[in-house]
């Protein structure tokens, strides 16, 4: 088993920060901005970026018969599309650090698809432990939501969870993709997305209009840094890490969210949040520490 190195720690806290900091781009956005036409805006930005990116790293392109093509075309639409269109309408619905936990969700869909579906991604026994800690935080988090019926929040959580199993099972397409530069596959990858994003947002007929600078602001930063760069580093991690590695960084992620929700937009979590960021914290804790291997004798 490869063990972590240092930038690949520094690689997963910079997910942790820029994700965690998305949801509350996300709200402000989503505030004056159809949630279909953030999603495809911030695609389109990290098209721009990343694009920027491979003319100064002056990387090529893989010719069109390469096979990545297929399997990134899948994820654009699996990984970013879907999902983040999904997240943007729970944006409307719910607070962002809830929507921000219901991601928390990623790691869990993940362990068990890589479980059954990825060679040498099994779960052992304390995983499975750190996984299990992990959903019960989330079922504190929604478990409440749910009991009322569906309410609007309740169907934003919903929103939010399923957008979190298209990322899972986006972990598991990236793991099986032909190796590219990390550069040129999150190019690749946001490209597809922001092609099906426009398509779903033209066939939704969602009104378009000139946002407050705020509002467009927001969705610049979302384009370039959580979407654009953020997914270099995911890529480079799913490719050097695996799945189960890369995927905890949406654990650690809602307590930034948390408290960039707090700070500024003036969200106030109830305590059983904080239980539940407890509680996801730990199972982190079980699912991604590993034991030193002993010195042979």
């Amino acid at each position: 088993m490869i063990r972590p190195r240092p930038t690949d720690w520094l690689v997963l806290a910079a997910l942790v920060v820029t994700w965690g900091s998305a949801f509350a781009l996300l709200k402000i956005a989503v505030a004056h901005i159809a949630p279909v036409w953030s999603t495809a805006i911030r695609l389109w930005v990290a098209v721009a970026v990343l694009g920027l990116v491979l003319v100064i790293r002056r990387e090529a392109l893989p010719h069109h018969s390469h096979g990545a093509w297929r399997f990134y075309l899948i994820n654009g639409l699996v990984g970013m599309a879907a999902p983040f269109a999904l997240f943007a309408l729970a944006a409307t619905r719910i607070p962002s650090a809830l929507n921000s936990m219901c991601n928390g969700a990623t790691p869990i869909f993940t362990a068990v698809m890589a479980h059954f579906l990825v060679s040498g991604e099994q779960m052992n026994a304390r995983k499975s432990a750190g996984v299990g800690l992990g959903f019960a935080g989330l079922l504190v988090l929604v478990g409440p939501k749910l009991t009322g019926g569906m309410s609007l929040e309740a169907s934003g959580l919903l929103m939010a969870l399923a957008a979190a199993a298209l990322y899972a099972v986006s972990n598991i397409l990236t793991k099986q993709t032909p190796a590219l530069s990390p550069a040129v596959g999150a190019w690749m990858m946001c490209l597809a997305g922001a092609v099906f994003a426009t398509l779903i947002a033209l066939a939704a007929r969602a009104p378009l209009s000139w946002p407050p600078l705020g509002a467009a602001l927001a969705v610049v930063l979302h384009g370039t840094f959580p979407t654009a760069l953020a997914t270099i580093g995911w890529v480079y991690l799913i490719q050097r890490r695996g799945t189960l590695f890369t995927s905890m960084a949406v654990y650690v992620a809602p307590l930034w969210a948390t408290g960039v929700g707090m700070l500024l937009l003036n969200e106030r979590p109830s305590w059983t949040a904080f239980l539940a960021l407890a509680l996801i914290l730990g199972g982190v804790g079980l699912a991604t520490l590993q034991p030193r291997a002993k010195s042979p004798a």
